[in-house]
């Protein structure tokens, strides 16, 4: 009898939701971005001002705001019982402690749910009904599960040659001459030695994460190898690529028996592309309605050109890969759901106001060659620049006779009160000679005290008019 009940309240919940979409009453809303891009700070500052008792007065340009049609959000309990629960107070315990701290980074996929109510004036809930209530379930995974999307169309052999065309950033970190004498010690035809497999992929692993954890890069395949979670020490990750362009060599390889070095190899990338990356895809990635992808242009900028170079390399990977959901395997998975994909230049309050245009000028540029790319299906794309939470104030100096902008907060590492003009953004993907005399040095803030009137951010009211607006008519 229980198992009956079990199953018939399944099928109870499963039939709300239903409902609620066929009367387009709920929509997940996707969180990501490359390694710190502030995707918890993000969700944390975004579920602040919807649930705040002002929303309102701080969110002027949403237009259910604007027009006094709002009446309250509130958090819900979440759909999705095998997700952990966004840990929201968690987040907001670090942001009010003394000296704020900024939340712990996305290790693992977690979800919430908000019930926004409001009154609806358009369509048929504007004639048959005084107020309605959207769902929005809101998922934070990490960004390198997201790098991972690339490999569903890769075979093994093109995988490698894909990463020996990255030798050059492999080779800047400390950690790649051992990996790489591990490397060529193999026998790639021979029989495989488990316990040399796995020295090796821990030797790619301890590289993975020096490069982008000290050397500021951005691609790392496998994801997982970053945050293994359940999966630590499992013959799934105990696999690496073989760092050679040489096709033929590949041809040989083929050849071999299925006992060989290369074979086992082979097969675990194809076991780590079936097991994990394509059931992420087809379970939670599948059932999006709409993506938003936050970016730190202003941290790559710091970090160099060789970094900048790779973010963009790895934001053109997503892109393109959300274009190749138009292949047989892929609309499978994608099926198509997501119609809005917002890419959003994070931090914008780190840079003075007269910066922030080319701040979101610069985000155009870097993505303008597979922007095109996400308009799969007939998915809208739209950039901004945002703050969800602000770190810093807005002002100006006089200096010289002439006033200039400044931002004032206090720096992350020391807490020292700065004001400063961090610099000019490139308006446009730097030139060669750009990075030779780049004037800035971007400064990382902590986040400010709370004032009275709460958090304060950046365009969040103009991301949930484009996010949300045309479902709150």
């Amino acid at each position: 009898m229980a198992k009956i009940r079990n199953a018939f309240e399944s099928l109870s919940r499963q039939s709300k939701q239903l409902v609620k979409r066929g009367a387009d009453r709920h929509l997940r809303l996707a969180v990501t971005g490359l390694s710190g891009a502030g995707k918890t700070a993000f969700i944390t500052g975004l579920v602040h001002q919807l649930t705040s008792e002002q929303v309102g007065k701080h969110l002027p340009l949403w237009q259910v705001c604007r027009s006094d049609r709002l009446v309250g959000v509130r958090r819900e309990m979440q759909p999705d019982l095998d997700i952990a629960s966004f840990d929201l107070q968690g987040a907001l315990n670090s942001l009010e402690a003394t000296p704020p701290l900024w939340p712990a980074s996305t290790r693992n996929i977690s979800e919430l749910r908000l019930a926004i109510r409001y009154r609806p004036v358009q369509g048929l809930l504007g004639k048959m009904t005084d107020s309605a209530t959207l769902y929005l379930d809101i998922i934070d995974y990490p960004g390198e599960w997201l790098l991972d999307l690339p490999m569903l169309k890769l075979d093994f052999g093109t995988w490698c040659r894909q990463q020996s065309l990255r030798a050059g950033v492999l080779a800047s970190s400390p950690e790649y001459p051992a990996f790489l004498k591990a490397l060529k010690s193999i026998d790639l035809e021979a029989e495989a030695n488990e316990q040399q497999l796995r020295e090796v992929a821990e030797l790619y692993r301890a590289l993975l994460l020096d490069l982008v954890m000290n050397q500021g890069f951005y691609q790392a395949q496998p994801g997982r190898m970053l945050l293994p979670g359940d999966l630590e020490g499992t013959p799934l990750l105990t696999f690496f690529p073989i760092l050679s362009s040489d096709v033929s060599q590949f041809e040989r390889l083929e050849q071999s028996a299925k006992s060989s070095a290369y074979q086992v190899l082979k097969l675990r990338y194809q076991e780590y592309v079936s097991k994990v990356v394509k059931p992420f895809y087809r379970h939670h990635f599948a059932h999006f309605d709409r993506q938003l992808v936050l970016v730190d242009c202003l941290t790559a900028l710091n970090r160099g050109r060789a970094q900048f170079d790779d973010m963009t390399a790895a934001l053109s990977s997503v892109l393109d890969s959300f274009q190749f959901g138009k292949s047989n395997l892929l609309r499978r998975l994608f099926a198509p759901r997501i119609d809005k994909l917002l890419i959003a230049a994070s931090k914008a309050d780190h840079v003075t106001m007269d910066q922030q245009s080319n701040l979101l000028h610069l985000l155009g540029d870097v993505l303008k060659q597979s922007r095109h790319a996400a308009h799969f299906d007939g998915c809208q794309v739209e950039t901004m620049a945002i703050s969800a939470i602000r770190a810093t104030t807005s002002g100006s100096v006089s200096e010289q006779g002439e006033m200039r902008q400044v931002i004032q907060g206090h720096a992350l590492e020391s807490g020292d009160l700065l004001t400063l003009f961090p610099g000019e953004v490139p308006r446009y993907l730097p030139k060669p000679d750009y990075w030779e005399s780049r004037g800035f040095e971007f400064t990382a803030f902590r986040p400010a005290n709370k004032p009275e009137s709460g958090m304060q951010h950046l365009r969040l009211d103009h991301l949930l008019e484009y996010m949300l607006g045309d479902k709150m008519r």
